[in-house]
């Protein structure tokens, strides 16, 4: 254990010391450039219009280099691509964080990461594996998290406790935060519970105290999947949403279901997805997902939308 603290210790005094000092060896460092390219037609029927858009597409680089005794560091850098103009095509930075992970004792993370409510609650409802549909995760539980420090402890017998503070309220948009979340997996079925607690800056009008809970259930059967979560958040409401999903062969089928109850004025909707997927290699699918529902979803009023896509992975 001795050995394990004195060796954080040189890392992290590598991190805060000049590069020429201590330059890494690139040839001794796993580093890989990835990403995923991802456009789809959207057809909204209630509107006669069919636009071309980007699907979340993003390119990052990652790295890792392993410290011995069971003492790794990593890193990664991850930007938004967007596929639908011709300016902006470089988009915001969506993770920029560098780390070490400990065998025994968990991982930390200093910088932009997932959050540790996502992780442990919102990631269950955002299951499909395109990221297109907009009624998934229904509430916005803090996806990606800047300015954080994040821990995520090592399996303790099937428990995984995730923690995150949120160091710097320079984003007023966003504010400080501490998030807590906790998974258990037991066989084929993982429970989720997870709590962030935000700043209560209503004196400067900066930002407004929207605390946020949640639990969610994965059940991964012979031949099928199920996912649901339940998200609540302060002064803006509450939803559910429910994923079946039937793998078979190089395809999959999806059924969704997403209901939301505002608060304070917020709309309500109902809503349903039926969504199909086909695997043509690997790295590359294509996929149709059809869109109803009932409300006020993002401004727009009991619409039906076809969206056809394609995605790259790489």
């Amino acid at each position: 254990m001795m050995k394990k603290l004195l060796l954080s210790s040189a890392v992290f005094s590598a991190m805060l010391t000049a590069p020429s000092v201590y330059a890494v060896d690139i040839a001794g460092t796993d580093v890989d450039v990835y990403g995923s390219l991802r456009v789809m037609l959207e057809r909204g029927y209630d509107g006669d219009d069919t636009e071309f858009k980007d699907a979340a597409s993003r390119v990052g680089i990652k790295a890792s280099r392993d410290l011995g005794e069971g003492l790794t560091a990593f890193a990664k850098y991850e930007v938004a691509l967007n596929l639908d103009s011709d300016a902006d095509t470089v988009g915001d930075l969506r993770l920029g964080h560098l780390g070490l992970t400990d065998e025994s004792l968990g991982t930390v993370a200093l910088g932009k990461v997932d959050s540790a409510f996502y992780e442990a609650v919102g990631v269950t409802a955002d299951y499909l594996w395109w990221n297109t549909a907009p009624v998934y995760y229904t509430l916005d539980g803090g996806l990606r998290v800047s300015e954080s420090v994040y821990y995520a402890s090592p399996d303790l017998n099937g428990f995984k406790f995730k923690a995150l503070l949120q160091v710097d309220d320079s984003e007023p948009n966003n504010g400080d935060q501490v998030e807590y979340g906790v998974n258990y997996t037991i066989g084929n079925v993982t429970l989720g519970a997870a709590y962030t607690d935000t700043v209560d800056d209503t004196a400067t009008g900066s930002v407004a105290e929207n605390d946020i809970s949640g639990v969610s259930a994965a059940y991964s059967g012979d031949g099928f999947y199920v996912n649901g979560a339940y998200i609540n958040k302060e002064n803006v409401g509450s939803g559910i949403d429910a994923i079946l999903g039937i793998p078979s062969g190089k395809n999959l089928y999806t059924l969704g279901v997403s209901d939301f109850n505002g608060d304070k004025g917020t709309a309500d909707f109902t809503a349903l997805i039926l969504a199909y997927q086909r695997s043509l290699h690997d790295s590359v699918l294509v996929w149709a997902e059809l869109m109803a529902w009932d409300g006020t979803l993002y401004g727009t009023t009991d619409s039906n939308v076809l969206n056809l896509g394609m995605n790259f992975n790489f």
